[in-house]
């Protein structure tokens, strides 16, 4: 795994992720606890409520101090798996911001290991699409402004011939209004 600038990159799936490790993890330790006491009380069903608590601490301490010490690795685990797929999520949002704004801006890339390297390709379609229909708005602009009296040229610009690779867009017409 590539070692990362920021572990911690989206709060909303990752703080998910962590609160079901940790309501999971308590789960496991209240089951374990209480299938420990009622069997210990079906045991010795006798006993006063002093011993019971007093045998269970003694059943659970030996593994308590693992089980709590288990917890962070685990969280710790599932936030740098996360970033498998949150780290190209967040990417591509930002990438498509940065596309916004500029349509000739760097190419999406994603780290090696990360997770949906298969959304890459197509979104260098989609911006090598948008620079050229920019490109294109501009040159009929141009073209709009320098002749204003030359109808049939911009008319003859409508069906734009545009390339598409691998046929990944659907087609789309061009109007001008």
């Amino acid at each position: 795994m590539v070692l990362r600038q920021k572990v911690w990159i989206d709060d909303n799936v990752q703080g998910i992720l962590v609160g079901r490790v940790v309501l999971y993890w308590s789960a496991a330790l209240v089951y374990v606890g209480l299938g420990s006491a009622c069997f210990q009380y079906y045991q010795n069903p006798h006993w006063e409520a002093g011993k019971h608590v007093s045998v269970l601490f003694d059943q659970i301490w030996p593994w308590l101090p693992s089980a709590i010490l288990c917890l962070p690795l685990v969280i710790f685990d599932v936030i740098r798996l996360s970033n498998l797929f949150v780290g190209p999520i967040y990417r591509l949002r930002q990438h498509l911001a940065a596309l916004i704004e500029e349509p000739a801006c760097v190419a999406l890339k994603f780290r090696e290991d990360d997770h949906w390297q298969d959304l890459v390709e197509p979104m260098h379609c989609i911006q090598a699409e948008l620079v050229f229909l920019r490109g294109e708005v501009a040159r009929l602009r141009q073209l709009q402004l320098t002749s204003e009296s030359k109808p049939a040229a911009a008319a003859s610009l409508v069906n734009l011939d545009l390339p598409r690779s691998q046929n990944l867009l659907p087609p789309m017409g061009l109007t001008l209004d």
